[in-house]
Order: C-alpha cells, then sequence, then structure tokens
C-alpha cells in the first residue's frame, strides 16, 4: 500500500505509526510495552507515536493493570468513536458500501446499482452519489470521516490512478484526483480483491494468519496476499492476477482478451457461458442457475461444474505452490456455492501438493471487499491521521 522511496525519514515515521495502529486494532487494550515487543520498535518512538495519537484523540486509556513487577501500567486501544470510515467495494454491476467507527464496527450498509452500461462518467458519479448517500444515511458528522477506502475490479496504479478496469470501461482513470474535486476527506483505492483479502485478513478468517490468500470468484476471478501481514501488490500492482493462468503448453503464445485463460474456464460468467453451449437450451442462465439445475441432478450442469471445479483446482495448486499460504479463503458470489465444489476441490488439488492449506469459505461473504476498504483507509500511512 506505500509507494514511497525506500529508507526515507518520513517512510520509517509512516511504517512505525502504522504498525502501532496495526497493533492497537489488532491487540488493544494492550500496554506501550507490549506494543514494544511485539513491534520491536524502541520504547522511545512508541512513546512518541503514543503521544501524537493521543493529542489526535485517536488512542485511549481503558483501563489500568498490575504487571508482574508489581507497577501500574496503562493499556490503551484505538478511540472507535474518534471518527468514521467509509467502505465501497465498487462492482461491474452493483456497489456495496459501509460506515463504520474506527474499530470496523458496522454502523449502515447499502447496495445500489453501478450504472457501468451508461458510461465511464455515469460510473464515477454513481460512486460520489452512493458515497454521499452513505454519509447521509448513517447521519454521521462529515467532518469526522477519516476517509474512504474504494475496491475496484482493475489495476490500480500507486493507489491514484485505474489503469484498467474493463468492467467499468476505464482506462487511465484519475480516480484519486477526481474524488479530491468533491470531497473533503481522503480517498484511498485499491483493487478490489486486494481488499477482500485485506477485509479476511483483519476481520474474517484471516485474523492471526501471517500469509493468506483470497480467492474471489464471481463474474472473474482473481487473488488478493497477504505476506507476513502485508499486503502484496507486485512490481507493476498486478500480483494475484490468477485469471492469465493456463493450463496446457498449447495456450501459451495465444491472446486472451479483457481477462485471461483460466478466468474464461474458472468463474461465473464461464460457468452460465458453458452451460448454455453444451446443453440443448438457448436460454442464458446465470451461474447460481447452473448450480441449481446441478442440485437437482441435471447431467450438463453437473458436467459444467465438474470442469470449473478442474480449472479452479489449477490456480490452488499454483498458488500453493509458490506462495505456500496458511489458509486460502473463497470468496466472491461463486463461493456460496461451494458445497458443490469444495470437497471435490481437495480432493484434485491436495494429493498433487507437498503441503497442504487451509481451504475456507469466506464468512463475511459480499461485505469482505467493504470491510477491506475500511481496512485500507484505517491503516493506510499518510501524513494525514490514520
Amino acid at each position: 500500500m506505500l509507494h514511497h522511496k525506500p529508507g526515507t525519514p518520513q517512510l520509517m515515521k509512516q511504517m512505525n505509526r502504522a504498525t502501532v495502529v496495526n497493533i492497537l486494532t489488532k491487540f488493544g487494550p494492550i500496554s506501550q510495552t507490549q506494543i514494544c515487543e511485539i513491534s520491536g520498535l524502541s520504547r522511545a518512538t512508541v512513546s512518541t507515536i503514543i503521544g501524537d495519537l493521543r493529542e489526535e484523540d485517536l488512542v485511549v486509556e481503558v483501563s489500568r493493570a498490575i504487571s508482574t513487577s508489581g507497577r501500574r501500567r496503562v493499556l490503551l486501544e484505538l478511540n472507535g468513536d474518534a471518527g468514521y470510515i467509509i467502505g465501497v467495494d465498487l462492482g461491474g454491476t452493483k456497489m456495496a458500501g459501509a460506515v463504520t467507527n474506527l474499530h470496523g464496527k458496522l454502523i449502515l450498509n447499502l447496495k445500489e446499482p453501478t450504472n457501468a452500461n451508461e458510461g465511464p462518467e455515469a460510473v464515477f458519479n454513481s460512486l460520489l452519489a452512493f458515497i454521499n448517500r452513505l454519509v447521509y444515511e448513517a447521519k454521521i458528522d462529515r467532518t469526522r470521516i477519516k476517509g474512504v477506502g474504494i475496491g475496484v475490479p482493475g489495476v490500480v496504479v500507486d493507489n491514484q490512478v485505474v489503469q484498467w478496469a474493463p468492467a467499468l470501461n476505464w482506462r487511465d482513470y484519475p480516480l484519486s484526483q477526481k474524488l479530491r474535486e468533491h470531497l473533503e476527506f481522503p480517498a484511498f483505492i485499491e483493487n478490489d480483491v486486494n481488499l477482500q483479502a485485506l477485509g479476511e485478513y483483519w476481520y474474517g478468517l484471516g485474523q492471526g494468519v501471517d500469509v493468506l490468500v483470497c480467492l474471489a470468484i464471481g463474474t472473474g476471478l482473481g487473488a488478493g496476499i497477504i505476506l507476513n501481514g502485508q499486503l502484496f501488490l507486485g512490481a507493476h500492482q498486478a500480483a494475484g492476477e490468477v485469471c492469465n493462468m493456463v493450463a496446457h503448453p498449447g495456450q501459451l503464445g495465444e491472446r486472451y482478451p479483457g481477462f485471461g485463460f483460466l478466468e474464461s474456464q474458472a468463474s461465473g460468467t464461464a460457468i452460465a457461458r458453458k452451460y448454455l453451449e453444451v446443453s440443448a437450451t438457448t436460454e442464458c442462465l446465470d451461474a447460481e442457475q447452473v448450480f441449481k439445475l446441478a442440485g437437482k441432478g441435471d447431467p450438463t450442469a453437473l458436467e459444467v461444474v465438474e470442469d470449473f471445479t478442474k480449472h479452479l483446482a489449477m490456480a490452488i495448486v499454483s498458488i500453493s505452490t509458490v506462495l505456500d499460504p496458511e489458509l486460502i479463503v473463497l470468496g466472491g458470489g461463486v463461493s456460496k456455492e461451494a458445497d458443490f465444489f469444495l470437497e471435490e476441490l481437495k480432493a484434485l488439488a491436495f494429493p498433487v501438493l507437498q503441503v497442504h492449506p487451509r481451504l475456507a469459505v469466506s464468512e463475511l461473504g459480499d461485505i469482505a471487499g467493504v470491510m477491506g476498504a475500511v481496512a485500507l483507509t484505517l491503516h493506510n500511512t499518510s501524513d494525514s491521521p490514520l
């Protein structure tokens, strides 16, 4: 999430502050001594950061406890009531959004259409109106909003520009700049699947997990990666684009415009398309309807789900081999149908692997990306508070 030159004093100051805020969020109430032990930072550094956070009313003293030495120590936690965070998951068909306090406690969540078919500017206008609607319906003071985090289905460069988001018809779209022109609080932008991974790490099944992959299976296919507690973006901010994986040497050298080979085989869109191709029907069904037919024993639907599962297993094998994650969380709309393929997925992937990740379906569901957007904003190391 950081894109500063390495080694600068400003970067170190921001990273240290982010570390302390993260520890307060994850482990509070906690003493300064414990923060030093967990972070490895010096007492002087932690004391300075806590002092700054106190001045900004972002840290509160919640209780006192007797330490083993008999000395009294102050326990601290992030002041959840010091402000609000907005999170938005901007999808190709709909937007999901939430307002939380600084502890991530949900105050309001909403959904509404994105209107992507009306063009790039219509999407922006819908997003802006949605953010304002969240503020209005949550009945919160705009001056106490710390920021808004936004997940975008595409490649985001330097948390500023959406380089390419096909579902939104955005290319080199200056989203951060445009939001600054209309909002009085900061906006932080990231790939939507990366935010799902952050949501799982901070608020979902990934709490306490150091190496985590969130595999989002919906209209498309993508992965968000957490390594040693940090979101991993890659050299070009495109880490986790598993949609581009291939399954056979014959697929090398070919172009797969828009998305990628594996996404054309292991996504909700692929399931719907394949069923239409191999069935006798001329009716276009979505993935959910195909799974319902599979549940009724429809042989064509069962064949389509089986093929989907085999291709998804290839992604599991590749991810596990390269990253050795402790946990792979299945998210996205198709994950809701995991009862149809989860056990078969394990049966196909696990014999190939020397070590097995824990494979589980997201419990956050539709709000994983929204909560990741909250986490992005809360833990962003900008010059402004939080």
